[in-house]
């Protein structure tokens, strides 16, 4: 493994636990402020940037990641959205007309550690009840809605998940590795690609 990856997952995975209970119970305070809103931030980017090194040090599981988060995205509506503009960024999406959306996982969480904006979405009782993001890469396209529940989700599912199985083979032709990582055996394409790069090997 590259410097700076997790070799003992347990800790981390117990703190995703612990920060999703405390993600909802934060966000049921029924008087938003400005230390409520900082908490919630704070551990959201962290475990996002916590799930992402789990990833990338295969301490999780393939499809984890892979799978959509269903979210609401505003289209972009003109260009020149930026960090000093973010106050108004009604007047660079398409806030009236929301359209439900699968977002990978894992985009979402690239998504939050390049993020340009982060903007907290408060229901009718002031409860927190999601989070709107968007990166320098996907401001041109749209901002997104992430409803906490969701995200909480996904942070339970990463906190419990402990591959059984790993499974590598370096293309050679493609000089990049080929791993996937889950429980029981990988789905009939991974296996064929890692059969196709095992031959790579041999050629």
């Amino acid at each position: 493994m590259g410097e700076g990856m997790i070799h003992e997952s347990g800790p981390w995975k117990a703190q995703l636990l612990r920060d999703a209970t405390l993600l909802e119970r934060w966000a049921r305070e029924p008087e938003p402020s400005e230390t409520r809103s900082f908490r919630i931030e704070r551990r959201v980017f962290l475990a996002a940037y916590a799930m992402r090194k789990l990833d990338e040090g295969l301490k999780l599981s393939t499809a984890l990641l892979g799978k959509p988060i269903q979210v609401q995205r505003f289209d972009s509506t003109r260009p020149g959205y930026a960090a000093h503009t973010s106050y108004g960024f009604d007047r660079y999406f398409d806030l009236k007309h929301p359209r439900s959306a699968e977002l990978p996982r894992r985009d979402l969480l690239n998504m939050l550690i390049h993020s340009l904006a982060y903007i907290e979405v408060v229901g009718d009782a002031g409860t927190y009840d999601g989070f709107m993001v968007t990166s320098d890469r996907e401001r041109e396209r749209a901002l997104f809605e992430v409803d906490l529940a969701a995200y909480t989700k996904l942070m339970r599912e990463a906190g419990r998940d402990y591959p059984s199985e790993i499974r590598r083979a370096f293309d050679a032709n493609r000089g990049r590795w080929i791993t996937w990582t889950g429980h029981g055996d990988p789905p009939p394409e991974v296996q064929r690609r890692l059969r196709e790069a095992l031959a790579t090997n041999a050629e």
